[in-house]
This record gives structure tokens, C-alpha cells and sequence, in this order.
């Protein structure tokens, strides 16, 4: 569990959430927009809900929260509807579906000056 602490607020919520609500905050901020978005949170024990605004302007400071007592709740599916906005970095959205690990490797040979081509 993490705490978001934004506007005055702390506000507690899943890894996952906290993780993807950061990097979609800076990916709104480097093209220099701002939008609201809803996040899951515990409140006094109940599962609920926070709508912030994110982007430019807006501070927003993330930070592990070990006083959580009980079940951590499932908000896996918020989680994806963050990164499934429009300015979520977009590999780290292929990663997150099951796609590339990010581990890659370009194989290119850019023999420019055509000096391979005589050595055959």
C-alpha cells in the first residue's frame, strides 16, 4: 500500500495504482496539459474513490504506507483504466498488458559508408 499525498490530503491506495497515477501524471505534465483522473482509496477501512487533477501545476508526492491493517484490496482494474489514458507512456502500457519486457536489443548493421561491402 501507498500514500498519495496531494492538495493537503493523504490519501491511501494500492502499489499499482500509486505507481501508474505517477507516471500518468508526468506524462501529462511533459506535454504540458493537465487533466482529472479518479483513483481507488481506502477510507477509514472502506474501499472509495478520489478524483484528482494531474499535470501541470499540480504536486503530487507518493510515498509506502506500513500501517495498512487488512486484506489489501484488488483495484487492478482502475490501475489498467490509468494507463489505458490517451498520454500513459505507451511501453510502459505494452509491458503492462503482457507484451515486451522491455528488454531489447537493436540488431542493425548501418554500414553507411558502404565499407562492408567491399571486404565480402
Amino acid at each position: 500500500m501507498k500514500i498519495v499525498s496531494y492538495a493537503g490530503q493523504q490519501l491511501v491506495t494500492t502499489d499499482d495504482v500509486a505507481d501508474s497515477l505517477v507516471r500518468l501524471a508526468a506524462a501529462i505534465a511533459s506535454e504540458g496539459e493537465s487533466d482529472a483522473v479518479e483513483i481507488p482509496i481506502i477510507l477509514n477501512g472502506r474501499d472509495d474513490c478520489a478524483e484528482l487533477v494531474v499535470g501541470v501545476g499540480n504536486d503530487l508526492l507518493v510515498g509506502p504506507h506500513d500501517d495498512f491493517q487488512g486484506s489489501e484490496p484488488d483495484f487492478s482494474a482502475q490501475a489498467q483504466s490509468l494507463r489505458a489514458h490517451r498520454l500513459y507512456p505507451e511501453r510502459d502500457a505494452a509491458e503492462d498488458a503482457g507484451g515486451d519486457d522491455g528488454d531489447w536489443r537493436l540488431d542493425v548493421d548501418l554500414d553507411l559508408d558502404s565499407s562492408g561491402a567491399a571486404r565480402g
